[in-house]
């Protein structure tokens, strides 16, 4: 496949993508601290966007200084190429599809997404252990949600001797994770919460309010892995003294080379299963 691919923009994980993806195409990066000269590309048979911010209009870019509107990276791929990206948003897509002959969302990717929840779960474990004093196997955790990462969470910290609750909304959610051998209670009930050692959130909106706060134990540590606006009242939490944080984009903050082999993994898949790339 000797085609130009520009991975531009996003964190460590999209370097390691890049690097994994070279002996593939030509590649070039835009972002990173090393990039090669964006000028000498023009424009890429294949654009590679990372995990998008703000409703997917913006990229992921910590290395640069401003925030660049997703649409104007388009401008980079030429016409009838491939374009991939996490997270894209709707209004995003549309523009993608007047240039793009494919367009490809990292979230469509179901193996993709499982092994980065379970990196997301490995990535909160990490956490947890640094944030509190109390050891996995002899905690109490609940989780909220019982999606993806959820599900990867409760697996993680309960093959650690935790007991898990998993508090969801839905009634079928539960009578899974009940067959999982998790407890488990509806989302908003507060019984058992002032046992709760870690409280772990997957649901993006507000769900642990002041009432579910009051409900705790002072010591008790918060962690929201949800996409803003987040599950958790942080202003109740902060004036309760209730310890609480956010972590987003674990997979590249905690395994970014992992997470970078398995965005290339996915790329090259996808372009294999279209049958590569119409010549200019």
């Amino acid at each position: 496949m000797n085609k130009k691919l520009l991975v531009m923009g996003g964190d460590r994980r999209m370097e390691y993508a890049a690097a994994a993806l070279a002996p593939e195409f030509d590649v070039y990066t835009y972002g990173f601290a090393d990039s090669r000269p964006i000028w000498e590309l023009k424009q890429a048979d294949v654009l590679v966007l990372p995990y998008l911010s703000l409703a997917g209009e913006y990229l992921n870019a910590p290395l640069l200084s401003q925030k660049i509107p997703a649409v104007s990276a388009l401008d980079m791929l030429r016409y009838g190429g491939i374009l991939f990206g996490g997270g894209l948003g709707d209004s995003f897509k549309s523009y993608c599809y007047e240039r793009a002959a494919k367009v490809f969302d990292f979230f469509d990717d179901e193996d993709l997404t499982l092994r980065n929840a379970d990196l997301t779960a490995e990535g909160a474990l990490e956490i947890v252990l640094r944030e509190t004093e109390v050891s996995a196997a002899d905690s109490n955790v609940r989780v909220y949600g019982f999606g993806r990462v959820a599900k990867a969470c409760a697996k993680t910290f309960a093959a650690l001797g935790a007991r898990v609750t998993v508090a969801a909304r839905s009634a079928s959610a539960r009578d899974e994770a009940a067959k999982l051998g998790y407890s488990v209670c509806e989302t908003g009930e507060i019984t058992g919460l002032n046992e709760a050692d870690v409280i772990i959130n997957t649901v993006p909106h507000i769900i642990i309010g002041k009432d579910e706060l009051l409900a705790m134990k002072r010591d008790v540590f918060l962690l929201d892995l949800a996409s803003a606006p987040y599950g958790v009242d942080f202003e109740a939490a902060r004036q309760l003294k209730i310890k609480a944080a956010t972590a987003p984009g674990l997979p590249g903050k905690t395994a970014p080379k992992t997470a970078g082999g398995l965005i290339a993994e996915s790329v090259i898949k996808r372009i294999r299963e279209v049958g590569g790339l119409a010549e200019h």
